[in-house]
């Protein structure tokens, strides 16, 4: 199988990211690259944050790709099959849509904008026009087309002629009588005649005596010079196919460009390339055709959709890093299969349906995890990705002062520290001196860039982290914090939300938190308000204010 043909992997740590999870997604797509022919793309959730964009430009590494949700779209789909110009023959056109194997293909004019759709159904209705004489009709004698196109479909030579690409219409007559009854038959519209002959010289010197417009000989015959040299002054074309006269009537008709006869669009379902594939599913399957014309906005065509590739296995795949419950996940993860987990917090995931490689362990950083996969399978890591490495390890653990902190991660920051020429300490330095959260960021940010949502049996709730060196910051703007911290409960329906702000100099926290007064009231820590907690020695959000947070919320279930 090609590199194009194989799905895309995604790598993506959870919603509102932090270090740890972009530095461990980078790190580990690098990782993959080397390892599978497919193309893997480190995702950053949202907007990347200030100290995870210093961290990256720090150590000269591309930030991963910034994404608001991982929907599969029309475009990550999109087919490219032959258009049609509209000024095409539908001698050619139909040739190609026989040989493309597709029951349609789109039209599009000499911008690239489209027109509309070929199909031989759509052109039944002219096939069966019998006795119209409309130019749509394909048993009527009118015909829009030029000299050059009429001379291309039947592969004629030019023996004289004239304004060959200019458009017109003709009318169509076979000399199949005497010469006095078949001029008879004929209109008084010489500039629209064509007459189709064979080696009648009689019917040659009297359509050229009557200024025909178009004089075509059949079957190779010769032509009188002096016929020749009369139609030249009188300006008459003559084409010479080696055709008969009945296969030359059949192909007129399909001289005419295929932009003159198109069926109406106006009703023709038409998708973007921004369209979601769960959107356009339904409209798209109960549709009478099998392609879809992929059209922009601006008219621009852009590809089709073919039904089949709705059915067909989504064009990603999906990696977890630093978590592994997909509601932590950009929206449209669902859709994506996920192949591998890499992570260090409680398994919460739902049943995949088929294997794949979890990577999990006690340790207090995910890139403590992609860092030991570099080591151990003896894959050379560069200074910059391992400076990259031990910001994320040092941000996750608090400079290793975490309770989370596992010997592991002290064996990785000191190989890290090595590899990167980087003191552990002094990037923690560089770190913290990146404006403060609450010194300025809008409450919405603050509450939002690193959140995680839980739920316990049937309550839901979220928990907040940011680091501070100044906690009475969190006093200052506890008014505007709270305000926004009612809008998201109730717009996320929670129960409650809480923002645990973090001193990772002094190891001490404090705990806002907002809405089930029940649950609020039988938190286990110190209390300074009704909503305002004092966590001295609290540092881990997962492995110490989690665990009591769920022991409160385990008792209301069992009640």
């Amino acid at each position: 199988m090609k590199r194009n043909d194989l799905p895309q992997i995604f790598v993506s740590g959870h919603r509102n990211p932090d270090i740890d999870s972009l530095a461990s997604a980078a790190a580990l797509a690098e990782f993959r690259r080397r390892h599978t022919k497919q193309k893997v793309i480190p995702i950053c959730p949202g907007v990347l944050p200030e100290r995870a964009k210093y961290l990256f430009d720090r150590f000269n590494i591309k930030p991963p790709v910034c994404r608001n949700d991982l929907y599969v779209r029309a475009g990550d789909v999109v087919s490219q099959v032959p258009a049609v110009t509209d000024d095409t023959v539908l001698f050619e056109a139909i040739a190609m849509l026989k040989e493309s194997g597709l029951p349609r293909l789109p039209v599009i004019d000499a911008d690239g904008k489209w027109r509309g759709m070929l199909s031989g159904m759509a052109f039944l209705g002219d096939l069966l026009a019998i006795g119209e004489e409309s130019e749509r009709s394909f048993t009527g004698r009118r015909v829009f087309s030029s000299i050059g196109m009429i001379r291309k479909v039947l592969d004629a030579e030019l023996l004289t002629g004239c304004d060959l690409e200019v458009p017109q219409y003709f009318e169509v007559y076979v000399a199949a009588m005497g010469k006095e009854n078949f001029q008879k038959h004929l209109p008084n519209r010489e500039e629209e005649l064509a007459i189709i002959v064979g080696d009648r010289e009689d019917i040659h010197r009297s359509s050229i005596a009557r200024k025909v417009r178009l004089l075509i000989i059949t079957g190779s015959c010769s032509v009188n010079d002096a016929v020749l040299e009369s139609a030249a002054e009188q300006r008459v074309t003559i084409l010479r196919t080696a055709l008969d006269s009945a296969t030359v009537i059949r192909r007129l008709k399909f001289s005419t460009p295929i932009g003159k006869v198109l069926p109406d669009a106006v009703n023709e379902l038409t998708v973007t390339l921004h369209d979601r594939v769960k959107d356009i599913r339904e409209p798209v399957m109960a549709y009478l055709s099998d392609v879809i014309p992929v059209v922009e906005e601006d008219g621009m065509y852009k590809g089709v959709i073919l039904k089949r590739s709705l059915n067909a296995k989504p064009p990603f795949q999906m990696i977890l890093v630093d978590h592994n419950e997909i509601e932590q996940s950009l929206p449209g993860a669902k859709e994506l299969p996920v192949i591998e987990v890499v992570d260090h917090h409680r398994i919460g995931m739902m049943p995949t349906a088929d294997p794949i490689r979890f990577t999990g362990d006690i340790v207090g950083s995910t890139c403590t995890l992609v860092a030991s996969m570099f080591r151990s399978s003896g894959e050379s890591l560069s200074p910059e990705m391992a400076g990259l490495l031990l910001g994320g390890v040092i941000s996750d653990t608090l400079l290793l002062k975490s309770p989370t902190t596992a010997e592991l991660d002290l064996r990785m920051v000191e190989w890290l520290e090595k590899v990167s020429g980087v003191k552990g300490a002094e990037l923690m330095d560089e770190l913290l001196k990146i404006d403060s959260p609450l010194a300025s960021k809008p409450a919405a940010e603050v509450l939002n860039s690193d959140r995680k949502n839980y739920t316990d049996g049937s309550l839901r709730f979220a928990l907040a982290q940011v680091e501070e060196s100044n906690l009475e910051l969190l006093r200052q703007r506890r008014e505007e914090l709270c305000s926004e911290m009612r809008k998201i409960i109730a717009d996320d329906d929670l129960d409650f939300f809480g923002l645990l702000v973090t001193d990772a100099v002094r190891i001490n926290s404090e705990f806002l938190v907002l809405g089930n007064k029940k649950i609020i009231r039988h938190l286990p820590f110190a209390r300074l308000d009704d909503e305002l907690f004092a966590l001295p020695g609290v540092l881990s959000r997962k492995k110490q204010l989690l665990p009591q947070v769920l022991s409160v919320t385990g008792a209301f279930q069992k009640k």
